[in-house]
């Protein structure tokens, strides 16, 4: 009989596979382009504070 460790390592694979898969999906859509390349320069704006 299997116990949860020998499947441990194969869940843990496809857990961080899937959640990798849908970062890179939902980044790479069309749509969010925009936002991503603006939050991209925020380093690059200067300071209008104080």
């Amino acid at each position: 009989m299997a116990t949860i460790a020998e499947y441990a390592p194969t869940l843990g694979l496809l857990f961080f596979f899937i959640t990798f898969t849908g970062i890179a999906v939902s980044v790479l859509r069309p749509s969010v382009k925009q936002k991503i390349e603006s939050l991209g320069e925020i380093p690059l704006k200067e300071d209008t504070h104080g």
